[in-house]
């Protein structure tokens, strides 16, 4: 009897033995993975960086981690060459292949999002809007339902106009954003020529790049958060 409570001793010594090392080695990879990721995914500052799944080892071993969650409190994209912050981004990678002893890392697959607020996306569009010295004006916010809310403003003679709201969509073709809005729904204030210039700049193609290297995106979503960005990417080098 004395010898069975000195093995289960044993037994359970290892075990906690073998976890700590667990621990340790996926504490140690997390935070080299995370180092070279912001290089690899041009981020600011190092993200944070979970593996998901125990144990650990024995998917290194294997030579691939089937999960990996990366995140970033900000990002910052560019919309037609204007810095855009990206908030809250998250990717989930999976089937993370492990290669050149390990010094490498690509997942099969990501996919993930990040939010631009909507005091920031007013920010970034009335600067782009300043450079063309038009005096057109735009706030962003939500009107519910999944839609934008578009509250315009036109400069004449000097002096600011409250053109209105309208509701909008917003499409995506490839990285290029347009506005949809219904034209008939554009408050008729202002005269001919302060419609014709709102009419304009809503109709105006913008584009929005440098996303994380490898990734792209998917979909657009106003929310009451802001602007949901859903990106993805397969073959997606983090390390």
């Amino acid at each position: 009897m004395r010898a069975l409570r000195i093995s289960l001793i044993v037994f359970g010594v290892l075990v906690v033995l073998a976890i700590v090392v667990d621990r340790v080695a996926l504490w140690f990879v997390e935070g080299e993975v995370a180092s070279r990721a912001q290089d690899r995914l041009g981020l600011a500052s190092e993200p944070s960086l979970s593996v998901a799944g125990f144990p650990f080892v024995t998917q290194v071993l294997g030579g691939e981690l089937n999960r990996v969650d990366l995140g970033a409190d900000e990002y910052t994209a560019q919309v037609d060459g204007q810095a855009l912050t990206v908030r809250d981004l998250s990717v989930e990678l999976n089937d993370v292949a492990l290669g050149d002893g390990y010094t490498s890392a690509v997942a099969g697959s990501a996919q993930g999002e990040g939010l631009v607020e909507y005091a920031e996306l007013t920010r970034a569009y009335g600067e782009l809007l300043a450079v063309s010295g038009n005096g057109f004006g735009v706030e962003f916010g939500y009107a519910g339902d999944g839609r934008l809310l578009l509250t315009l403003q036109a400069t004449v003679l000097g002096q600011t106009l409250d053109v209105g709201e309208v509701p909008a969509g917003i499409a995506l073709e490839g990285e290029s954003l347009t506005l949809d809005v219904d034209e008939d729904a554009i408050p008729d204030a202002g005269g001919e020529e302060v419609q014709a210039v709102v009419r304009e700049q809503l109709d105006q193609v913008r584009d929005l790049s440098g996303l994380p290297s490898g990734l792209s995106l998917d979909a657009v979503r106003p929310t009451a958060d802001g602007l949901v960005l859903d990106i993805s990417g397969t073959d997606v080098s983090i390390s």
